[in-house]
């Protein structure tokens, strides 16, 4: 069985509008014309790579891809990084196989993220399920606002 792809991530540095062409990625370390970056329900196609200013690296887009629409996105959102085919346009069923293709499985249409979850080995895979990542806020002593994302991976 194939060993399973784990999407890299990132983050934007700036607020991106609905129109924009170009985002400031955090990182762009295994980003290449022809990829895609996915960011809340929307598919980004990475048309060039722009220099790296005092924020981050400029990213030439083509915006709104692969049946999904364009849409602003808020500073420091999450971006998956991909191939086409590393993403899906419906949720997983069923429990996952001891080795799934990607991880994690992102549903472009409604902007679900799952992760396998539970024991990888073969014989034990019944013990195996989807659990969608989800995050909430909560607010510290200081007044600050922390997200905390579970699961975070696949186990």
């Amino acid at each position: 069985m194939p060993a399973t792809v784990t999407l890299t991530s990132t983050t934007l540095l700036q607020t991106v509008g609905a129109s924009d062409s170009q985002v400031i990625l955090a990182s762009t370390t295994g980003v290449l014309p022809g990829l895609r970056l996915f960011v809340d329900r929307e598919m980004m196609r990475v048309v060039s790579l722009g220099p790296t200013g005092s924020l981050g690296q400029l990213v030439n887009v083509r915006r709104g891809v692969d049946s999904t629409a364009s849409a602003a996105h808020s500073s420091t959102s999450t971006v998956w990084i991909g191939t086409p085919d590393q993403f899906y346009y419906f949720d997983p069923v069923g429990r996952p196989d001891a080795t799934t293709l990607v991880s994690p499985w992102i549903n472009v249409r409604n902007g679900a993220i799952w992760f396998a979850q539970g024991d990888a080995t073969p014989s034990d895979s019944a013990n195996r399920w989807w659990q969608q990542m989800t995050t909430t806020y909560d607010v510290d002593g200081f007044g600050n606002v922390a997200p905390t994302v579970n699961p975070s991976a696949s186990t």
